[in-house]
């Protein structure tokens, strides 16, 4: 039987990671702003010091089963094939329709480059969709060699405008900083944190990293430290150049800057900027999400063909194809915005069960349990 190939690079690693969580700079920081106020820069902050543990937390998972799969491996073997069923359907559906989310929130971006009716906006998502899904088919390389190019241009066109932004910085837009006091504040943490999730995506890809002992653990802890510093930057410059009332109710707060500091032409570049990195999202979200029934097969917990890998792409074809039908369905019948909510309340019980099978497993001195990574301040 054909097995998935160790391809990916930690470069590649950390462009599929990172691309999971651009999106967050691109549509959440102005909605953050109505909640918190200009305090949205210390709220992503937070936010990922909330997040490290988790990071931290999978990171060792991930060297001890370095196995596509990721948190639904970590789960069945430390909590049997129930919880761990559970947990790998969740996160498939999690994760698809976070990347469903991404291609309905590209939209947004697109109706400033070109007039589009809102009846042609689902056939853009599922055409969108379409390119990610032959992408996947065609290898995990292919992906890699998109998603470096995609986050490469989002992350260098980012820091160019925290650079002009910083030098029209007004202090007086800041106020106030904190809109609603201290629980808007902690609110602000609450909306941002799922903003951070995609950090740890890349485990559900172990079985096709090289040397996954070392580059798994460096791939989430070098995403974390690189979207942080992103995130803050961009969020503080945001919220220095564009008046808290714009932002409270924009979806595409990345274009508002633009425009604001550099004029319509660099309003235009930020929207194609916006659209490939939502793109990105869902590419690398089709990747991990497609790893979970291709794992669950393996263990028998779904129909076995959704655990074969193709000969010629080397690329699990049908967990692809079954998860790519399901992102369309959802674009196509749900309100996609609502129901990412839920799923990310559902990441967020994962995390815990990550944190609490490194636990299980250190405490039952299971012998077959010897990660290269041991999380610090265990």
């Amino acid at each position: 039987m054909k097995k998935l190939q160790r391809t990916l690079s930690l470069p590649g690693a950390i462009a599929v990671s990172v691309g999971g969580m651009l999106s967050g700079i691109f549509v959440l920081p102005g909605l953050a702003v109505g909640i918190t106020g200009s305090s949205v820069w210390l709220a992503f902050l937070v936010a990922a010091l909330c997040i490290l543990p988790a990071v931290l937390s999978k990171s060792e998972l991930a060297t001890a089963m370095p196995k596509s799969g990721g948190t639904y491996v970590y789960i069945e073997r430390a909590f049997g094939p129930l919880f761990g069923t559970i947990a790998g359907i969740g996160l498939w559906l999690s994760l698809l329709l976070k990347s469903a989310f991404s291609l309905v929130g590209l939209i947004f971006y697109l109706y400033v480059l070109i007039e589009v009716d809102e009846s042609y906006t689902k056939y853009i998502a599922l055409l969108a969709l379409l390119f990610i899904l032959l992408l996947n088919v065609f290898g995990v390389k292919k992906v890699e060699k998109t998603q470096l190019v995609i986050v490469t241009v989002s992350v260098l066109s980012l820091i160019t405008i925290v650079f002009f932004g910083f030098n029209s910085f007004d202090s007086k837009l800041m106020e106030p900083v904190f809109s609603e006091g201290g629980s808007g504040f902690i609110a602000g943490v609450a909306f941002l944190y799922i903003s951070y999730a995609g950090v740890t995506k890349i485990a559900a890809v172990a079985g096709e990293i090289k040397n996954p002992e070392k580059n798994l653990p460096r791939t989430m802890i070098i995403s974390l430290l690189l979207i942080t510093t992103v995130y803050v930057l961009v969020a503080m410059v945001l919220v220095g150049n564009v008046d808290q009332a714009t932002l409270s109710a924009d979806i595409k707060p990345i274009h508002t800057l633009f425009q604001t500091i550099g004029g319509d032409y660099f309003g235009y570049f930020a929207a194609v900027v916006g659209v490939i990195t939502l793109m990105s999202m869902a590419n690398s979200g089709v990747l991990a999400s497609s790893r979970f029934p291709f794992a669950m097969a393996k263990d028998k917990m779904m129909p076995g063909f959704l655990g074969l890998v193709n000969s010629k792409f080397m690329t699990p074809v049908a967990a692809i194809l079954t998860t790519s039908l399901l992102i369309g369905l959802a674009i196509v019948y749900l309100d996609v915005i609502k129901i990412a909510k839920l799923a990310s309340a559902f990441k967020v019980l994962m995390f815990i069960f990550n944190e609490l099978s490194v636990i299980v497993l250190r405490e039952t001195n299971a012998q077959w349990y010897k990660p290269s990574f041991r999380s610090p301040l265990y």
